[in-house]
Parts: C-alpha cells; structure tokens; sequence
C-alpha cells in the first residue's frame, strides 16, 4: 500500500523519536518530506535513511524561522499535501522552582512553535490536505513538576479545535496526536540521572494498563493515518497513543 505516492509534508522536529519514524514511514509509501530539526547530525542521519527525505536546520522556538521553513518547503515542492508540527521539548520543575526562563522555553518552542509554523505553512497546503500537531498525555493527567508543560499541551489541543474550524472551509483537516509514554530520546533530554530514569520508566511500565512503553513506531502508524486520505472525515479529533495511560 502506498498511501503517500507522489505526495509532500513538512515534519518539524523529525530528526528522531516520532518524527523520524513518520518520515520514514511516509517516504516508504511513495512520499516526499522535509523534515527539521536543530542537530545537524541527525539530520544528516535523517536524510541518509532515505533518498525521499530532505532536511533543514530550523528553530521552531524562533518565530522567523516559521517563515523560512515555509520558504525552503515552497522552493523544495511548491504546495504540500501535509504538516505534521511535531517539535517540542519536555522539561519541568515543582512550584517554587519555576523560573521565567523555564516558561518561555516551553512556551515559545511547545505552542509559538505550532502556532507560527501552523500561519506560516497552512497557505502552502493544498485543498483537502492535513495538519497534525503533536500533544501529550500530559495535559490529561495531573503530573507534579509539570504544570508549565502541561499547559502547553493543553494549548495545543485548543489550539487545534479552533484551526480546524478555520481552515474547515478549504477541507483541510486539522487533529491532535496525543502520546504517553514512548520510547524515544525525549526522557533521556530530560536531563535525569541514569538511574533515576530507570525507576522513571520502571514506575510507568508498572502502571500503564498495557504493562509497558509505547514505541515510537506505534505513534507514527497512528500519525500517518491521520496525514492520509484515509482519514479523510477526521478533524479536530484528539488520538491517544498511551496505552490507556490517560483514559483508563
């Protein structure tokens, strides 16, 4: 099956984890994708694990690279058929230790990011194509440390339901990926000691009704079939790929 042939998407923040292996998945299936990211090496690695995939350094925190990005994207395809805003960052600390710093970081790159590439790359995107914003369990769930974080996420999910409506005129559709915890590099950014990531992942595997962790495999099947046709009556909708972590 290729869903994708002959198609183009923009994936911020797809040189690892979900991001990557959604570019990979869609350049399997006949696709096209400019994928970016801030790492040079990944996306040197990103585009070397297929001919179809094409990389850019771009800050998605940084609001005129928005701009840019829909730029090089319109020079590298002309129209897209999709746009998964996929970069963001984890990070937290408890009440009392919440510096200004901390909110700004995750407010600039969590939600500026999917809002000003969301304005920047929707004109680019043709008629009955998609946009795919990437949120978190997190805003479900009441996590201690978390509350900036959360927040972000719970912005996006809103955030989606009001571009839906908007771009519902052009039938392009607009959904929420929503992941709990997979196993990609955004645990080990956190930044923790080894071994206290190990009781991390310990505790959650103990607790998710599945018994284990996601993979980020799993989270891109999903978030292709919200880029495909096949979801072609599917907008303003929220998928949980968690394991049941934030619904049972």
């Amino acid at each position: 099956m290729s869903r994708f042939e002959n198609q183009t998407f923009v994936i911020t923040g797809g040189s690892s984890g979900i991001g990557l292996y959604t570019a990979l998945g869609i350049a399997g299936e006949g696709g096209r994708v400019l994928v970016t990211g801030t790492n040079s090496d990944k996306l040197k690695a990103a585009e070397a694990a297929h001919p179809n995939i094409h990389s850019l350094i771009n800050d998605a925190a940084d609001f005129a690279d928005a701009d840019k990005l829909a730029e090089a994207a319109k020079h590298l395809f002309g129209n897209i058929d999709g746009v998964f805003l996929n970069a963001g960052m984890g990070s937290g600390a408890p009440l009392g230790q919440i510096t200004p710093e901390l909110f700004h970081s995750l407010m600039n790159l969590n939600v500026g990011g999917v809002l000003f590439g969301a304005q920047a790359l929707a004109p680019l995107v043709k008629d009955g194509g998609a946009l795919l914003i990437t949120s978190s369990a997190a805003k479900d769930k009441g996590m201690a440390g978390a509350a900036v974080y959360s927040a972000t996420k719970g912005a996006v999910r809103s955030m989606t339901k009001a571009l839906a409506r908007e771009l519902a005129p052009r039938n392009i559709r607009v959904n929420t990926l929503t992941p709990g915890p997979i196993a990609t590099p955004f645990f080990e950014r956190l930044g923790r000691p080894p071994e206290m990531l190990e009781k991390i992942t310990n505790h959650i595997k103990a607790t998710n009704p599945l018994g284990r962790m996601g993979t980020p495999e799993e989270a891109a099947a999903v978030a292709m079939f919200l880029l495909s046709g096949q979801a072609s009556f599917v907008t303003g909708a929220d998928y949980a790929v968690d394991g049941g972590e934030a619904q049972l």
